[in-house]
């Protein structure tokens, strides 16, 4: 009795499940839909032929142009300092910076002066010796030979008192120079980098008092790439023909730090003369003038020292196309829009840099549209959809075909 009622259930469930693949297996089959493959949505942008001027990034540290030592040429105690004569401070051409103990110059003026009048009377005497010895001989007819022999020995002491003039003038104008000499005055119109001195100290000659520099003009050295120098097309000077100074790259300046806003204008001027030997850099020096007038757009003066960027202005290419980086494959290839699906298009890349690719085609692909979005396993003919744009609709098999002009 209890295996019936174990065996009855399990043949219940063998029937079922044949009946249902009986029913699986004579049923109609469903009807396959085919899948169709969405377009891949990019962004595009035309093509327009255009000129394209370089631009060569580099950066550099602000020098003076004319720096100079301010040393003293002869001793004393530093009396006075202009108020001008401090770091940062400017100063105009002849100004008197500082002023040293003029009193030993003076004094030896004065003994200067004395010892020159004394040889001029020195000499006066024995011009008036040789005059009293001409007459004598004059008066005896040149008969006698005493006279004449006064006459022969006074010329050698004149010729000595005119030298010992000459050696006391010689003195006394050095003593004048020197006390000349005791009030240091400025080169050039220009600003003081270091005051190493200050009133009170004693000073010698060779004593650096201080470090000036001219403000006419800075100087900013650029080292660049031996590419990035052949895109600047800089006239060479050779020692028969100087470089022609309209040709020099012009260059706009600014701060790498502080106010960004900052911008001075500048010109290559010349190039080094040797390349770097560890980096086979070229270096190219430009100039900026008057760089510490205050002006609209400059807060801050320039300082010795300072780090600046450069956009030096470099070859002009014609008839380029301008692209993204993005729209460019491995630096050869683009990738055009063409009825809705790709088109491998080879290029020539003449110039780039992070953000912009500066290209030539072989074929003129001016208005063009050309895919920004990046694909780098796109293929010809693949079905591609602008984003913002509906899909093209394909044209049916019976359609008629457009004439071809």
């Amino acid at each position: 009795m209890n295996i019936k009622k174990i065996i009855l259930p399990l043949l219940v469930i063998a029937v079922g499940i044949g009946v249902g693949k009986f029913l699986i297996a004579t049923g109609p089959e469903a009807e396959k839909q085919p899948s169709e493959a969405r377009p891949v949505i990019v962004e595009a942008q035309p093509l327009k032929l255009r000129d394209y001027q370089v631009t060569v990034n580099a950066s550099g540290i602000v020098q003076a142009q004319t720096q100079t030592n301010l040393v003293a040429e002869v001793s004393g105690k530093v009396l006075e300092i202009s108020a001008d004569f401090q770091e940062g401070g400017y100063f105009d051409k002849n100004a008197t910076l500082l002023k040293l103990d003029p009193s030993n110059y003076t004094n030896a003026i004065t003994i200067a002066e004395g010892d020159l009048a004394q040889k001029q009377l020195t000499l006066q005497e024995q011009q008036a010796q040789a005059k009293l010895a001409q007459r004598d001989w004059n008066l005896l007819d040149g008969n006698a030979s005493r006279p004449q022999s006064d006459l022969a020995a006074r010329r050698p002491h004149i010729a000595a008192a005119q030298a010992a003039i000459n050696a006391a003038d010689a003195k006394l104008q050095q003593e004048k120079l020197n006390l000349n000499r005791t009030r240091i005055t400025a080169p050039y119109r220009g600003r003081v980098q270091e005051k190493r001195v200050d009133v009170g100290q004693y000073v010698t000659p060779g004593t650096v008092l201080g470090v000036i520099y001219a403000t006419d003009a800075v100087e900013v050295h650029l080292p660049l790439s031996l590419a990035q120098y052949a895109l600047l097309n800089i006239p060479e000077a050779f020692r028969n023909k100087a470089a022609d100074a309209a040709l020099m790259p012009k260059v706009n300046f600014r701060p790498t730090a502080g106010n960004l806003q900052d911008t001075w204008q500048g010109q290559v001027v010349r190039s080094s003369a040797a390349l770097d030997e560890k980096s086979r850099q070229m270096t190219v020096i430009a100039r900026i003038d008057n760089p510490y007038e205050a002006r609209e757009g400059v807060s801050a003066p320039l300082r010795i020292g300072q780090y600046v960027s450069a956009a030096i202005q470099g070859k002009l290419f014609n008839n380029v196309y301008v692209l993204p980086s993005s729209a460019v494959r491995q630096g050869k290839e683009i990738l055009l829009l063409q009825d809705g699906k790709v088109v491998v298009q080879p290029i020539e890349l003449v110039w780039s840099t992070e953000s912009e690719m500066v290209v030539r085609g072989e074929a003129d692909l001016n208005d063009k549209r050309v895919i920004t979005t990046p694909l780098p396993q796109a293929t010809d003919g693949q079905a591609v959809q602008v984003a913002g744009e509906k899909k093209p609709q394909a044209k049916p098999a019976d359609a008629p075909q457009e004439p071809k002009p």
